[in-house]
Formats: structure tokens, sequence, C-alpha cells
């Protein structure tokens, strides 16, 4: 019953990551045409568009993936989806700051926002996976960048020189760059973890008043059960006499017999 808990709470917040993707696919579109409209930076449209669109498309792949499992299906495979996706982010993100300026946009960091979405998604030993999968990313791009294996876009009209060629700089970035991510993932985790334990203990508590509650209403039951027979006993003794079945009472005899009568009328009310 956990494991299919733990299941259904997997497959909301993937629901929660699409529903994100969407508004990151319309922010990435709004924000190339205001570079180019707007500050009039020379960024390569054709590559940083069809990266915006194919974010959209596996967003719809995944969606209709989701919906197809219908909520349900084996855990192994949905946390795949899990990690297939913020794997997939992480090489759009790179892609798209490859190609606005490398090291030189300050979008970098956005890398953080994928490692907490990541510590809340996954596994811990996941998560770090896929700082380190950020990370080699990065240092991919800007080692490459450095060395002229690939191009550099540069951000005209954002800096004044060029940075990605600057070592002291790539240096410091990096360094920043890569022991924000690490921090970050620890911290999101920790705090992941403990909130994990808190809600585990927090529903082993809730299962063991369920547990004390059913008692206590089977208890309940049956303490009624016993006080209704002994009154119904009670009743049926008291109404022959009251009605002088048994023979004529006096009238002090019979005003006590009539109380009683009433008073385990009462009793019995109660009971029901």
């Amino acid at each position: 019953m956990a494991s299919f808990k733990l299941q259904g709470e997997l497959i909301e917040r993937l629901y929660w990551l699409i529903r994100l993707r969407w508004i990151a696919v319309v922010g990435v579109l709004l924000t190339i045409f205001f570079a180019n409209q707007i500050l009039k930076f020379s960024l390569p449209n054709f590559p940083l568009y069809t990266i915006a669109i194919i974010l959209g498309i596996y967003n719809l792949i995944f969606f209709l993936l989701l919906a197809s499992l219908k909520g349900s299906g084996p855990f192994r495979i949905i946390n795949r989806i899990a990690n297939a996706q913020i794997s997939l982010d992480l090489l759009s993100l790179g892609s798209l700051i490859h190609f606005s300026g490398g090291i030189e946009n300050p979008f970098i960091f956005y890398f953080i926002f994928h490692m907490i979405i990541a510590s809340i998604l996954l596994s811990r030993r996941a998560s770090f996976l896929q700082a380190t999968f950020a990370v080699s990313l990065f240092c991919i791009i800007v080692i490459s960048e450095y060395s002229g294996v690939i191009s550099h876009y540069c951000l005209r009209g954002f800096i004044i020189h060029n940075q990605h060629n600057n070592i002291m700089y790539i240096g410091g970035v990096s360094f920043v760059f890569v022991s924000t991510v690490y921090i970050a993932v620890y911290m999101a985790t920790s705090i992941s973890g403990r909130l994990r334990q808190r809600e585990k203990i927090l529903e082993e508590a809730n299962e063991q008043l369920k547990e004390k509650d059913r008692i206590k209403s089977e208890y309940v039951l049956r303490v009624s059960h016993d006080i209704k027979e002994h009154l119904s006993a009670i009743q049926g003794c008291l109404e022959p006499v009251a009605g002088g079945i048994t023979g004529e009472l006096n009238p002090g005899q019979l005003d006590l017999i009539q109380r009683a009568v009433q008073r385990a009328a009462k009793l019995m009310f109660f009971v029901r």
C-alpha cells in the first residue's frame, strides 16, 4: 500500500513538472523574441526556436505517456520516466545556453531549478547523478567553446568582451556553478528526506489512531449490546408487574414500579 501511495505521488509530481514545462516553453519563446526584437541581441534564432519546439513536443509525449498509464503502472517505469524528463530538460537547457552565450549567459544558474526539482522527484542517489550530468554538460559546453571545438555565440550588447576564452572568468564561474549545484542538491535532498520521514511517522501515527478508534468502536458496540440485553430483561420483569399481571399492587408499590419502568425506558433510549 505504501508503494502504491508513493507511486501515485510520483505520478502527480510528474504532471506538475509537465505543467511547469509548458510555462517554460512559453517563457523561452518570449525570451528569444524579447532578446532579438527589444534588446537587439544577435542570436541564432533557428536553433533556439527549434529547441523550444522540441521541448514542447517531448513534453506532449510525456503527457500522453502518463495519460496512457491511467494513474498506475510499475513504479520502475514511472521512475524511469521521471529520470528521462529531468535528463532531457538538462539537455534542452544546456543547448539553449550554448546558443545564447554559453558561460556568459546568466541563465546558466537555471540548472539549479532543475536540481531542486530532481531532488523532489527522485531519490537522493538519482538526484546526485542528475547533478553530475548537469555539471558534466556544463563543463563540456565551456571546454568545447574555449578550445574552439564548437562555436561560441557571444551576447553582443550584453557584455563588452568575450569571456568564453578568459581562463580566470571560466574558472571562477565554473567553481561557483559546480559548488552551487551540489550544495543545492544536498540541501534539497536533505530537506525532502526529512519531510518524507516525518510524513511516514505521521502516517504510522494516523494508522495507530485508526486502529485504536476501531477497537474503541467495537468495545462501545459490545458494551452497549450487553447493556441493552440487561435493560430488556429488566423491562420484561417490570412491565408485567406494573400491569398487575403478577397481582394487584398498593399505590406505593405501583408508584415505585412505574418510576422504574420509566427510568429503564430512558436508559434504553440513551443506549440506542
